[in-house]
């Protein structure tokens, strides 16, 4: 079974996450498999908009530390963050329409993902948590474009405390456009939003995502994980990593 599915319907590539039994964390082999599914989707003639969701309770569970406790070397357990740095750029670097539809919570990397959508649906019982410090990480996205939507203090208040964003706040504050009762009624909504934006002029819609783009691309982008990358490298890491094994809060010295 694979850990990102493909199906097209109505014009519309939903690429879905399927490792529900692992809360559809963002293992390497997970990352991969989306980084070439979107890739697949975005050369795929009949789709018209990608909308990337998850199978199960969950969207994401973010990285799968478990992965980072098992590896042999500090190379090796940075190999997880570069994947997610990489999955990122080619979100950004999408051509068509990009939604994404929160059909759980999203956690970590999982969260990160919203700021990379055009579009973000949600059902009204998913929350978004930035739990990354908690871990030995820093949100490498967050703080990066979160202060320009959430302003400077709240971006600061979920990167550093881990305080859940509830889905309905974040459609109070503009960053999930629409809320949906529940998953069925979320997949239809990613339908009839993909057959709005389907209506229009395609150079239009190609001239909007350019300059949506344009308001989300920045240097600092490449500097929030340059950091990930060192921190996934040091001693806290290891120690969170052990910690998210043995089911434990991780014990840092300050």
């Amino acid at each position: 079974m694979p850990s990102v599915e493909l199906r097209v319907e109505d014009g519309v590539g939903f690429v879905i996450l399927n490792r529900p039994e692992k809360l559809n964390a963002l293992s390497t082999e997970l990352m991969e498999e989306l980084i070439a599914t979107l890739q697949r989707a975005e050369a795929m003639p009949e789709v018209k908009v990608i909308a990337i969701t998850g199978e199960g309770r969950l969207f994401s569970a973010g990285a799968d530390l478990s992965e980072v406790h098992r590896a042999p070397t500090p190379e090796e357990a940075e190999r997880p963050f570069k994947t997610i740095a990489r999955l990122v750029s080619v979100l950004m670097s999408l051509e068509k329409p990009l939604i994404i539809a929160l059909n759980g919570d999203a956690y970590g990397g999982g969260a990160e993902m919203i700021w990379t959508a055009d579009i973000v649906l949600a059902v009204e019982s998913a929350k978004l948590v930035w739990a990354e410090a908690r871990w030995g990480y820093n949100a490498p996205v967050l703080p990066i474009i979160g202060p320009w939507v959430l302003g400077p203090s709240r971006a600061a208040m979920l990167a550093m405390t881990l305080e859940p964003l509830t889905a309905k706040e974040a459609h109070s504050l503009g960053i999930v456009a629409r809320l949906a009762p529940d998953q069925q009624a979320l997949r239809e909504e990613v339908k009839r939003v993909a057959k709005a934006i389907m209506e229009n002029s395609p150079q239009a819609i190609r001239s909007i995502k350019r300059l949506l783009k344009l308001s989300k691309g920045s240097a600092l982008l490449e500097l929030g994980f340059s950091e990930l990358q060192r921190l996934a490298k040091g001693s806290e890491a290891k120690e969170a990593a052990r910690a998210f094994v043995e089911r434990r809060k991780p014990s840092y010295s300050w």
